[in-house]
């Protein structure tokens, strides 16, 4: 069962993680003066940072606002480094992708709608909705997975071996006032454990007595 799980986990991240690389490289939204990808964007940012007078154009072509043009282009590029890395994660490690991911579009989504207001969704491209679909696709992907189980499943475990035929915890302050002094009982002659006399190791360390 835990290997269908752990199959579905990947299949099902690797398809989310694909779809946000191709929604990354896809026209996402119109803007400035065409519809454009994330990677457009911030390829056209990056290849024209040094330059101020190409700079300051783009900006005021963005927003009247220096601030506010900043503020988008920042969060444009953020929203595709976040795309791009959530999908190399979810194909690389599974449920990697169920956070970079969603964070990206979101991130995307907040920058369109301080670019364009309550005319956003007029402004769409395939890339937007592609990207949403893998994300939640890559969020399925990380909530089935086993991965995230294992630390309670390890207590678990751990709990149980812990406990002891006579239902103390290994590593407990037994008082050596629970068993009477002619019950017939062995002190162990490393930690000073009081065990049973049938006993032939001591069940606080281990040491065989």
């Amino acid at each position: 069962m835990k290997s269908i799980c752990m199959n579905k986990s990947r299949i099902i991240s690797l398809i989310g993680g694909i779809i946000l690389i191709i929604a990354a490289f896809l026209p996402f939204s119109y803007f400035v003066d065409g519809l454009y990808s994330t990677f457009q964007i911030t390829a056209a940012i990056l290849m024209n940072f040094t330059d101020n007078t190409v700079m300051q154009n783009f900006l005021l072509q963005v927003n009247p606002s220096y601030g506010m043009a900043v503020i988008i282009l920042a969060l444009i590029v953020a929203g595709f480094l976040l795309l791009t890395i959530g999908g190399l994660l979810a194909i690389i490690k599974k449920a990697g992708g169920s956070i970079a991911g969603p964070g990206g579009m979101i991130v995307l989504t907040i920058a369109g709608f301080l670019y364009a207001g309550a005319l956003l969704f007029g402004f769409l491209g395939m890339g937007f909705y592609l990207g949403w679909l893998g994300a939640i696709i890559c969020i399925i992907g990380g909530a089935i997975s086993p991965d995230k189980d294992k630390s309670r499943i390890n207590v678990s475990v751990n709990q149980q071996q812990n406990v002891t035929t006579t239902g103390a915890p290994i590593g407990s302050n037994q008082s050596t006032q629970n068993l009477p002094p002619d019950s017939g009982t062995k002190f162990c002659n490393q930690c000073g454990y009081q065990n049973k006399k049938d006993t032939s190791f001591c069940v606080n360390c281990g040491n065989r007595l």
